[in-house]
């Protein structure tokens, strides 16, 4: 067994549903599959991606070549011709959900009622049954919870099949073996009633909905849906679509690429031919190609003429000296000593008039002051006026006579500068040319004093040079000779310089040429080399394709293999889907079919208190999955309404019981159990459901067990029949509050009241006899008055004590006689004589024991210093009204 216990029974009456005939090699061979993986197909569903179309390709990939064409489901659980057995004879219950310990219960009668509030072990005790007849648990497969976990009691960690003896049709008693298909719908259960009377049915789709869940086919039905209507967008079966297949593809048309590709640089190479042509002609060498790209470029044995002119180029003599000539030098060498002579004379001339400097200095500054103080004499202050001369005009004067002086200075001053300039020149070309000798590498040896090469030279301390720029002059006449030689040297440079002109003039033109047939040539080769490359690379693909895809070939050989599986696997899917999807549509429909008169005949048992406008005529059930249910109501016959529309909740409720019950005679089901299906039922239809279990001839031979936590129920239930019925008929078990989590029961009370009577009666406590005597007296009353509604007009006058109360039992006693002595004597009706003798009796204690007769009509008070009761009295009143009870309940 596993949590999907009852959805593979489901699919496995799908599957037989059809002759294995009817189904081709690949259906079979996918309902094996599907039979085989159930578990794990049914766990999953259409969310989160269609999980389940994901799963079945996996499998079909895994799996299908090993799945058998053989259908493997054999008909070991199919539905028999018969009910299989009679009745339940007794079970054992231990390890099973809340029964820890042994708890072992016989179903002696036809009706056994099981009773308790929620917590006390009804509910186990009834999935006990379930698991014993079906093999899993309602709502262990709701919850998709493994039943054989679920059962486990939490207590002692075990879990037990229980063990269910039962009584054949051969009257033979045996162990039963579950079987959903023979016992599905020998449970009647709240949620299912609930769940028919819940959902919206505003289209025909809702009400075979509404059908599937009355007849607990819901999760069958989400089971199914969960298989999508299109598989093929999961299962490949086109081979353009095949993985490997795109990849040969887009190999090939790589492949169809390189033959445009090889043609195309073969016409290229072609191209270049003419450009190899034109450039041979262009240089004018006569020489080949390859000669050509050998004369300029060289090869391994030797550098090409391009390397060589670049070298020459290179190597060429690229500097002019500048430098003066030696000529030149000793003529500025002359005008320099001249200069130095000159500059001599003056310099004596102009020390010899040093007075005269003096004074001009002071003249100067005096004339210098007359913009300060023109009117004072800057010395003394003395004003100008007073002086003997005037010390500006004077020194204007003075400055007039000496202007000689100042001539004489600025000559001096012009000579000193340009032998300064002179010698610097004369230092630099010295310096120069010995800097070249050193370049060039002159023999020659200088011997200049190298302390007067670095003399700076100024105008400020010419005098003090004098003698150094002489001294420079005999070094440049005394290093003639080597001056001679580096000039010629500088000459000789010169004139390389001058001719490499013109060569580099002609060589750089030659360069440019061959630099131009240079580029052409390396451009042809580098286009041709990659040409031939491309052509080569492209036709060792096209060589070796085969080779080179050997395996993504054997992969496409595979992949086609594969898909026409696919393709097998997809038409089986969908065949098989539609048989599916049409079945479980009229699943519904055929398990209700042939059963309209028995549906309105229930339906009218159980609302009989309603109005005739609410009781049907006839109703039509649906023979096709797009079908309503259509009701005619007594008040308008020949007037079809949707039945789910136009009913209450209660009575919708009340059909789909109806429906339940139908099915259970229809298939001559033995065996009814309700679990909880009064609470079901609105308060208003209790009563209908009460009569119909113990006075329909329709329920007749059923093993009825139902259960309940509604007390009332229960109690009204077990008065509906005479305690001599009721002791032949009826069997309680009264579930009790756990002790320290242990179920208990209690299999000896009972909510009847002249069963309770009896009790009290043996044990001798009058009163409480009395006090049940009271209650069965008004339940008899009731009862009696209900069936006398049914033929008669029942019309009677009661006493009532106070406007919102009952009637006294009594009153009602004496009316109901009043009634049937009327009815006797009017239509010599002779049935009620033992009815009206017991009422006679009763209500003449008022006279002959008053205190029994309050007892009786008032019920019992709590009341100090009261007689004790007769007993012999109380057991005449106990054994009138069971007479009483018998009569009546048979009217």
């Amino acid at each position: 067994m596993s949590k999907y216990t009852k959805l593979k029974n489901d699919f496995q009456n799908f599957v037989l549903s059809n002759k294995s005939s009817l189904y081709s090699s690949d259906e079979i061979k996918f309902i094996n599959l599907v039979f085989e993986k159930f578990n794990e197909i049914a766990e999953v569903g259409t969310s989160g991606g269609n999980r389940r179309a994901k799963l079945l390709k996996d499998l079909l990939i895994r799996e299908w070549l090993n799945v058998s064409d053989q259908l493997n489901i054999v008909n070991s659980n199919s539905e028999t011709t018969s009910f299989p057995i009679k009745q339940l004879k007794k079970i054992e219950i231990e390890n099973f959900r809340g029964f820890s310990q042994v708890f072992s219960h016989e179903f002696p009668k036809p009706y056994t009622l099981i009773f308790g509030s929620n917590g006390t072990g009804k509910t186990s005790f009834c999935e006990a049954l379930e698991y014993s007849l079906l093999g899993y648990l309602s709502e262990a497969e709701s919850k998709r919870y493994d039943s054989n976990k679920y059962i486990i009691n939490s207590i002692t960690g075990k879990g037990q099949t229980p063990k269910l003896t039962v009584i054949d049709n051969n009257d033979k008693e045996l162990l039963v073996t579950a079987s959903p298909n023979s016992y599905h719908f020998c449970f009647i259960e709240k949620n299912r009633i609930d769940g028919f009377a819940r959902i919206s049915a505003n289209t025909p789709s809702n009400q075979t909905q509404l059908l599937s869940v009355l007849l607990g086919l819901e999760d069958f039905n989400s089971y199914v849906s969960g298989f999508t209507e299109n598989i093929e967008n999961y299962i490949n079966i086109n081979e353009q679509d095949g993985v490997k297949h795109k990849e040969l593809a887009q190999k090939t048309r790589e492949t169809e690429l390189d033959r445009t590709n090889v043609e195309k640089n073969m016409n290229e190479l072609s191209k270049l031919s003419s450009e190899k042509e034109r450039l041979i002609t262009e240089s004018k060498l006569k020489m080949t190609f390859h000669e050509l790209d050998i004369y300029i470029h060289g090869d391994e044995t030797k550098k090409g003429r391009l390397f060589d002119v670049d070298n020459e180029i290179q190597n060429m003599s690229s500097i002019r000296y500048e430098s003066n000539s030696l000529i030149n030098m000793t003529g500025d060498n002359d005008k320099l000593l001249l200069s130095l002579n000159e500059y001599k004379q003056l310099k004596e001339s102009l020390d010899k008039s040093k007075d005269q400097i003096s004074f001009k200095q002071l003249f100067t500054s005096v004339n210098e002051l007359r913009k300060i103080s023109e009117n004072k004499c800057p010395a003394c202050h003395t004003p100008i006026t007073t002086t003997l001369l005037n010390p500006f005009d004077h020194a204007v004067e003075k400055l007039s006579e000496l202007s000689k002086l100042s001539q004489m200075e600025d000559k001096i001053k012009l000579i000193s500068e340009d032998i300064i300039s002179k010698t610097i020149k004369l230092l630099a070309d010295i310096q120069l040319k010995i800097k070249y000798a050193k370049e060039l590498s002159l023999s020659a040896q200088f011997s200049f004093t190298q302390d007067l090469l670095s003399k700076e030279l100024k105008h400020y301390n010419i005098n003090d040079k004098l003698v150094n720029v002489e001294e420079l002059v005999n070094e440049v006449k005394r290093n003639k000779e080597s001056l001679e030689a580096i000039e010629k040297l500088l000459q000789f440079k010169n004139l390389e310089f001058e001719d490499s002109i013109h060569r580099k003039t002609i060589l750089q033109e030659e360069k440019n040429n061959l630099q131009i047939i240079s580029d052409k040539l390396k451009s042809i080769k580098t286009k041709e080399s990659t040409y031939q490359s491309l052509i080569r690379d492209a036709e060792e693909r096209l060589t070796n394709f085969d080779i080179l895809n050997k395996e993504l070939i054997r992969e496409v050989e595979a992949e086609k293999k594969q898909i026409a599986i696919n393709k097998q696997f997809v038409i089986a899917y969908k065949s098989t889907l539609a048989k599916l999807k049409t079945y479980n549509s009229e699943l519904p429909v055929k398990l209700i079919s042939n059963m309209n008169d028995l549906t309105r005949d229930f339906y009218n048992e159980i609302n009989k208190h309603d109005a005739d406008f609410e009781l049907l005529e006839k109703i039509e059930l649906p023979v096709k999955p797009d079908d309503r249910i259509n009701a005619y109501f007594k008040d308008n016959p020949t007037k079809a309404v949707d039945a789910l529309h136009v009913l209450s909740e209660g009575h919708v409720r009340c059909l789909g019981l109806s429906l339940l019950l139908s099915k259970i005679v229809r298939d001559n089901i033995n065996i009814i159990i309700f679990d909880d299906v009064v609470n079901a039922i609105d308060d208003d239809h209790r009563g209908g459901i009460r009569e119909l279990l113990f006075n329909s001839p329709l329920l007749n031979n059923k093993q009825i067990i139902l259960t309940s936590h509604a007390e009332e129920f229960i109690k009204d239930l077990e008065n509906q029949v005479a305690k001599k019925q009721h002791n032949k008929l009826i069997s309680r078990v009264t579930f009790l509050t756990p002790e320290n989590r242990v179920i208990r029961t209690d299999t000896v009370s009972t909510s009847h009241y002249l069963t309770n009577a009896k009790t009290f009666l043996d044990r001798s406590q009058k009163r409480d006899c009395l006090r049940y005597c009271r209650s069965a007296l008004e339940n008899i009353n009731s009862s009696l008055w209900k069936r006398l509604g049914k033929s008669y007009n029942t019309l009677i006058s009661v006493q009532i004590r106070h406007p919102k109360g009952m009637p006294d039992t009594m009153s009602a006693a004496q009316g109901l006689s009043k009634l049937m002595k009327d009815l006797k004597k009017k239509e010599g009706i002779l049935k009620f004589d033992r009815i009206i003798e017991t009422y006679d009796y009763l209500t003449g204690l008022e006279t002959t024991n008053n205190t029994a007769w309050n007892y009786l009509n008032k019920g019992t008070h709590e009341e100090e210093e009261l007689y004790e009761f007769d007993s012999l009295l109380v057991k005449k009143i106990y054994e009138y009204i069971e007479i009483l009870d018998n009569e009546a309940k048979a009217v």
